[in-house]
C-alpha cells in the first residue's frame, strides 16, 4: 500500500472517530426527553430552573444530563435513559468542603487560581468532590474523595 493512500485512510479513520465522539454528547431541547426521564428531572429540579439537557452515548449507554441552575448554584443530574438518577453534581461552598478536601485542593493548587467546587454524588453518597485549577494559562481538572485522597475526575 502506498505512503498515500495509508495517509489517506488514517486521515479517515481520524475525521470518523472524531465525527463519532462529537455525536456522543449533544444538546438537546429538554421536551425531547423520554418520559420516564423528563418526569424525574423535574422531580429532582424541584424549583430550580432547567437551564439546559444533553444526550450522551457512551459504552453503548444512552444518558440524559439535565443542568438547573438555583440562587446562582450550578446543579446536574444524570439519568439513565429508563429515569433512574445515576449522578448528581452539585456546586458547593468552599467553605462546606471536608477539611481534608480543602487541604488536598490547596495543594494541588500551588498558587493557581480554583475554580468552582462540586460535589459528585452516586446512590445518595458522596463520592467525591471536583474542581478545576488554572496556573499560568493552563487549566486541569482535579477531583479527591471526601477524605481527601485524589480520584479521577469525570
Amino acid at each position: 500500500m502506498s505512503h498515500t493512500l495509508t495517509a489517506a485512510l488514517i486521515a479517515t479513520l481520524i475525521a470518523a472517530t472524531a465525527h463519532v465522539a462529537a455525536q456522543a454528547e449533544t444538546h438537546v431541547p429538554c421536551n425531547t426527553l423520554p418520559a420516564a426521564v423528563l418526569h424525574q428531572a423535574k422531580i429532582e429540579a424541584g424549583d430550580a430552573t432547567i437551564r439546559g439537557c444533553v444526550k450522551d452515548k457512551e459504552n453503548g449507554k444512552l444518558t440524559y444530563e439535565v443542568e438547573t441552575l438555583k440562587n446562582g448554584k450550578r446543579r446536574d443530574i444524570l439519568l439513565g435513559d429508563s429515569g433512574s438518577v445515576l449522578e448528581l453534581e452539585q456546586e458547593v461552598a468552599a467553605d462546606s468542603l471536608p477539611p481534608a478536601v480543602s487541604d488536598a485542593i490547596a495543594r494541588a493548587a500551588h498558587g493557581g487560581k480554583v475554580g468552582k467546587v462540586e460535589s459528585v454524588t452516586r446512590g445518595g453518597v458522596i463520592a467525591s468532590y471536583e474542581t478545576t485549577i488554572v496556573t499560568k494559562g493552563r487549566r486541569r481538572e482535579i477531583a479527591f474523595s471526601p477524605q481527601g485522597d485524589p480520584v479521577k475526575a469525570d
